[in-house]
This record gives C-alpha cells, structure tokens and sequence, in this order.
C-alpha cells in the first residue's frame, strides 16, 4: 500500500491507496494542521486510524508527500523516518526528473499541491484543462495537453472571505457558509442573509467571470473546467461552467507520481 499525504494551509489529508491490478482509495483522514504539531504526536492518531481500518503500519510500503508548508513538512518527514522508516517521495520545490513540465517564469515558485494536480488530470486523461482548487486560496491552474502546468490565477478562499468580513467589520457576525440555490434570494433581508449571499454569488460570479475571461483566449477555449477541493460540492449547483469535480485530485496524483518514480526511488 502507498500512503500519501498532502500538507494543505489548512488541513493536512493522509490517504492509503492499493495498486496491485488498479489504483484504488482505501482509507482517507484529515486532520487540521499545526506547524507545532510533533513527529511524536502524529503516531498515535494516525496508528488509530490505521487500526480502525485493519492496516498495520508494515503494509505501507511507499509514501508520496507534497506540501506548501515547511514546518509541516518537516514534522511529518521526521514522523515517517522514525516510525516508518521509509524514504519518502516529497515534491517540493525541487521537481526535476519527476516526470513534472512546469512553464512558468520562475518554476520554483509554483505550489506542490498544484504541481500534482496537473499531474493528476493527465493520469485521469483530463487535459487540456483549467482545475479550480477550493482550499485555503482558491486558484485557477492551467493545464497543457501533455500534463504541463502552465500558470494560473490565485483568489483568496471562500472561508478566508469570511473570517476577513467578521474580522475587519466590527458589526458583522461569523457565518457559515452554505449553498444557495434560489437566486431570488440574492437580495438579503438581515444582516446574515446579506453576508451569504455577498460571499455565495460574489463567489459564483468572480469564478464564471474569470473561466469566461480566460476560455476568450483561443488557446483556452476549448479545455474542459475541472474542480476539486473540500468546497468544490457547495458550489457545483451554481457553476455551469465545471464540467467534471474530482474531489480527490491531489491525492490522485500523489500516488501516480509516486509509481511514476517508484523505479528511481529503489535506487
């Protein structure tokens, strides 16, 4: 079994997939991140994770990391030496000979996660495509018919709106977000209605605004429009634009990339 973690802003996602005749998700945590979180205080949680699945930590025998976080990343890679004792695959900023194209102004600059994401869509035969990732930010990624990753679009992410609203305005509350389907509604009556409302359409009209912008350009016009993310099924209903969700994009591609450099990480 391949273990892969992907370190997010917010959260950090550790999946196990099988790969004997085909790819396949066997189990999925998530736990919210903390860069003060010890290698030490990973076991437990994740040893009762794999228990409650019937894995034992002997049945993994490979890991694929990507991360946008250095102190998680650290933690988790003294975690994985000490009680795994296998040398992970980690995509970081350093990505040559991994099977990755990235044709941007400065390579080193591009997030791990979108790096694999772009791996992943080529391995689901996606590409050429536009992946919007609800997560912390939320972005637009490029993809190129052979998988490269060719630039993109970062937002700020739906939460980080709202947590920004109630911090900065002194009268507004903290809201949770949730789907609206009636667009009747887009007019708010109370202060709360008024706030999920701005937050849900303004969110709607910033992504079919700039999927429009883009798909303008010739080059564009014809890539299909994928999402993923935690949020991407709030606003599925609302987007005519999304062609296909692909929840588990980054997970996807970790654990490809992974096989994809499995010969190279035996030596």
């Amino acid at each position: 079994m391949i273990l892969v973690v992907d370190c997010g802003n917010t959260n950090t996602v550790f999946a196990l997939y099988s790969y004997d005749k085909s790819i396949k998700k066997i189990a999925c945590w998530r736990i919210h991140n903390n860069s003060k979180r010890t290698a030490d205080s990973y076991y437990p949680w994740l040893s009762q994770m794999l228990t409650l699945s019937d894995v034992k930590i002997n049945d993994i025998t490979g890991i694929c990391i990507a991360s946008v976080v250095n102190e998680t990343l650290f933690n988790i890679k003294m975690f994985i030496k000490k009680y795994f004792k296998i040398n992970p695959l980690v995509i970081d900023n350093d990505i040559l000979g991994l099977g990755l194209k990235v044709n941007i102004d400065n390579p080193e600059e591009a997030g791990a996660d979108r790096l694999v994401n772009s791996f992943a869509i080529k391995c689901l035969n996606l590409s050429p495509a536009i992946v919007i990732d609800f997560g912390t930010a939320t972005t637009f990624d490029l993809v190129g018919i052979d998988g490269s990753y060719n630039g993109g679009i970062i937002a700020p992410g739906v939460n980080l709106s709202l947590e920004a609203l109630y911090l900065a305005a002194a009268r507004l509350p903290r809201v949770a977000l949730k789907p609206l389907s009636n667009k009747k509604s887009i007019i708010g009556k109370n202060t709360v209605n008024a706030m999920e409302s701005g937050i849900y359409w303004g969110y709607v009209s910033m992504i079919e605004g700039l999927i429009n912008k883009i798909k303008i350009l010739d080059e564009y016009k014809n890539y299909k429009v994928i999402a993923t993310g935690g949020l991407s099924d709030l606003f599925k209903k609302s987007l005519c634009c999304i062609d296909h969700i692909e929840e588990d994009l980054t997970l996807i591609g970790l654990v490809n990339l992974y096989l994809h450099n499995f010969n190279n990480l035996k030596k």
